[in-house]
């Protein structure tokens, strides 16, 4: 939940901004983008493989976008060690200039395509779930990954509360 949350914080997440996720997921996913304020909507799944269905989701684009109600964040969930489709997902985000945050909570050790999933090859943030209930655990917290240095820098800043070297950070 912490690891979400700073994710969707350090990817700009504002009120009145929207995030869409799939309904299978634990409520953390979703909770902590209402917790900044955001508008959250949901993308049916694919009945194989229980993520989010690529058919689905470009539908639901296309009417957002003739609404003028984009999404700003994807929250892709994976399931039971299965990836999503993030190839198809990062081609539509960009189309569709939205974020993508992979929630692989359910996915620690698991691959998509030759990439292991939290490379971000296909998103801006991963994370991962520490909770007891988890593979691996550390009591609770999470782990988030990114291979963009302005987003590590702010979810850094956000985890030490805005200390940095010392200094405090107003603002930010």
């Amino acid at each position: 939940t912490s690891a979400l949350h700073i994710a969707y914080l350090s990817l700009g997440l504002n009120k009145g901004d929207i995030v869409w996720s799939s309904p299978n997921t634990f409520v953390a996913t979703t909770n902590t983008a209402l917790h900044c304020g955001a508008e959250v909507d949901f993308v049916d799944i694919d009945p194989q493989t229980y993520n989010i269905s690529i058919e689905k989701l470009e539908k639901k684009l296309i009417l957002a976008k003739k609404n003028k109600k984009l999404p700003k964040i994807l929250a892709c969930v994976h399931f039971a060690g299965q990836s999503c489709d993030m190839e198809s997902i990062y081609e539509l985000s960009l189309i569709y200039k939205f974020k993508i945050l992979e929630d692989a909570s359910h996915a620690i050790g698991a691959k998509y395509k030759q990439f292991k999933v939290g490379s971000c090859k296909f998103s801006d943030i991963t994370v991962f779930s520490l909770h007891p209930v988890k593979i691996i655990t550390s009591g609770e917290g999470g782990i988030a990954t990114t291979n963009d240095e302005v987003l590590a820098s702010k979810m850094n800043l956000l985890l030490s509360h805005g200390i940095k070297k010392g200094k405090v950070i107003m603002n930010q």
